[in-house]
């Protein structure tokens, strides 16, 4: 986000912004400020030209801890991805118990028994409702 102050100020390199659009120079100023406000909330703005793109290999360390963030979301995704398919792909008459019982577990579902008749009606409910949720978005 681009702040009309750097304009004003081309050698500021960034400001504190409180929730009502006041910039200052000083943190513990726009704290202070902040504390008058019904959103405390402070933000820093830096101004654009200071900042440098950097390659991946000029990343340091910590950065390499935000990979990894990105990297478990990744998989945190292909695994929902997953479950989705084997939810719209479950069919109580052609999917086998093995399988059912694997999605019942994958989708976190709790039960008295893992019966097949107590576990296939669930996982019915959760299609109908993963299904329910994919047509009010649309």
């Amino acid at each position: 986000m681009k702040n009309p102050i750097f304009e004003q100020h081309p050698d500021l390199q960034k400001v504190y912004v409180t929730a009502d659009g006041e910039c200052f120079y000083q943190e513990a100023d726009a704290k202070n400020h902040a504390k008058s406000l019904k959103e405390k909330a402070v933000k820093v703005v830096y101004n654009e030209q200071f900042l440098e793109v950097v390659g991946e290999e000029e990343l340091d360390p910590a950065d390499e801890d935000f990979k990894a963030f990105e990297a478990a979301e990744k998989e945190k995704s292909d695994a929902e991805t997953q479950k989705a398919k084997l939810l719209a792909d479950f069919d109580t008459e052609t999917t086998k118990y093995p399988e059912a019982l694997k999605l019942f577990k994958a989708l976190g579902l709790e039960a008295e028994n893992d019966k097949k008749d107590t576990i296939y009606p669930l996982i019915v409910a959760a299609k109908a409702s993963a299904q329910e949720g994919v047509n009010t978005q649309e």
